[in-house]
């Protein structure tokens, strides 16, 4: 008996097309983090005079990039951290680059480490990021140091990282929250 010719092995799975609002929702999904922190960057760099909006803002978009990095790296692309970094130096009239070069880091270390990690438990993967955390501040710490030609106090810098570590179990839990609602959007 011979095989259908119009069933052939060598064709893919045929796949029906998606509707402008199925490809305008996937986008608006795939961008969320990205819109998210540029609110952030937004909100806390407008002059409404939010008590520690200073130190917040890279804390939040530290643990935001590297939460995203690390557990759907589709919504956190390299471009987009690049670019995020950008803004966040413009409307913070820090040096060009310095964030997009820390936040490139940091985007790198939750990407390349997720496989190995994503097996652990949340305070193993919160360790991880402790120490991707203390790096990215230090980092910043040197980099003033080195723009300034002096050695300046080392205080806020761990001040920093110590808000960036713990709040990131919040916005971890709330960004699983929006994970889950975002992968029970995609089943059918």
């Amino acid at each position: 008996m011979m095989p259908d010719p119009s069933m052939s092995a060598w064709e893919p799975e045929i796949r029906p097309r998606q509707t402008v609002w199925q490809r305008l929702d996937h986008g608006a999904r795939r961008l969320l983090p990205s819109i998210f922190i540029a609110l952030i960057i937004v909100f806390f760099s407008a002059p409404l005079n939010i008590p520690g909006a200073a130190e917040l803002l890279p804390a939040i978009v530290i643990a935001t990039v590297f939460f995203w990095s690390f557990w759907r790296p589709t919504g956190m692309s390299g471009v987009a951290v690049f670019l995020l970094g950008l803004f966040m130096d413009l409307v913070g009239f820090t040096p060009l680059g310095v964030s997009a070069f820390i936040l490139l880091l940091v985007h790198g270390v939750a990407f390349y480490s997720r496989f190995g990690l994503m097996r652990l438990n949340f305070l193993l993967v919160w360790g991880v990021f402790a120490l991707v955390a203390a790096g990215a501040c230090l980092l910043q710490w040197g980099l003033a140091c080195l723009f300034r030609l002096a050695v300046l106090d080392i205080a806020p810098a761990l001040f920093e990282a110590l808000l960036t570590i713990g709040v990131y179990p919040p916005l971890s839990a709330l960004f699983s929250w929006v994970l889950n609602k975002l992968d029970e959007k995609e089943d059918p």
